[in-house]
């Protein structure tokens, strides 16, 4: 879509021709009964403003961390893929201004107004060579705290007029009204690797323990403080579930992790 088309798209905002989707829009997704209806209904409206793709997705969780977990939408898979696949969502603060100024904002005005960082220029970059020039980025604060995101993205320049904005503003809105009464939602975060039952050091600690050392002669072995050696067995107390470093000999003889003799 060329220039003129864009102030086109822009002037018939305010027609009913125009505005009469957006709000029958508003009214179905929150009916709807099926996404990929919600899907197809969006996707021919954005098509009128020369918006190919959408997606709707976590964008922080409720702590603040970074996520990109997607929920739904007419992604572009090979950006998609090459997004997760090269680990962006920390680096995207674009996607996490949204959380100090949840106001929907364009690639082209977040790069006029934003001194943009090396890992979002980055993504600006290399979304350029999959054929996306410009995008919009709709914060949606959630009520845990966590805040979800609709991207569009183009092939052009999109105009930053404030009408175009307000209605794929509440495009979006309703979008994620839809979504959530269907059930999308984040997938779980996968669980944090089991760290070992004792580190190293700790099992050392215990050993000459074992032996009959003090801790500040368990330090004089080892090289290190006596309070590190005490940090050190009270982080085994904590991890083995005891109370006492005596306690803590025997669990960790019965699991193996010090050897008798």
């Amino acid at each position: 879509m060329n220039q003129q088309a864009d102030v086109s798209a822009t002037t018939m905002l305010a027609e009913a021709m125009v505005s009469g989707p957006l709000f029958q829009f508003a009214e179905m997704a929150q009916v709807a009964t099926d996404m990929d209806a919600v899907d197809k209904e969006l996707t021919g409206i954005l098509t009128s403003f020369g918006i190919d793709h959408f997606v709707l997705y976590q964008a922080t969780d409720k702590g603040g961390k970074p996520t990109g977990a997607r929920l739904c939408g007419k992604r572009h898979d090979d950006w998609r893929k090459h997004y997760v696949d090269s680990d962006m969502a920390p680096r995207d603060d674009l996607m996490k201004s949204g959380r100090h100024m949840p106001v929907p904002t364009t690639w082209s005005r977040f790069k006029a107004e934003t001194k943009v960082r090396k890992g979002q220029k980055r993504i600006f970059d290399e979304a350029s060579e999959f054929g996306l020039k410009d995008g919009i980025y709709i914060p949606l604060p959630q009520t845990d705290g966590s805040m979800y995101g609709v991207s569009m993205m183009l092939p052009h320049k999109l105009d930053n007029e404030p009408r175009m904005l307000s209605a794929l503003h509440l495009l979006a809105i309703y979008y994620s009204v839809a979504a959530n009464k269907l059930g999308r939602s984040p997938p779980e975060p996968p669980p944090a690797p089991e760290l070992p039952v004792l580190t190293r050091r700790q099992c050392e600690c215990l050993m000459w323990i074992r032996e009959g050392l003090p801790p500040a002669a368990v330090g004089d072995k080892l090289g290190i403080a006596e309070n590190t050696v005490n940090e050190h067995l009270e982080q085994a107390r904590r991890r083995l579930g005891v109370v006492t470093t005596s306690q803590a000999v025997i669990e960790a003889i019965h699991r193996g992790l010090i050897k008798l003799g």
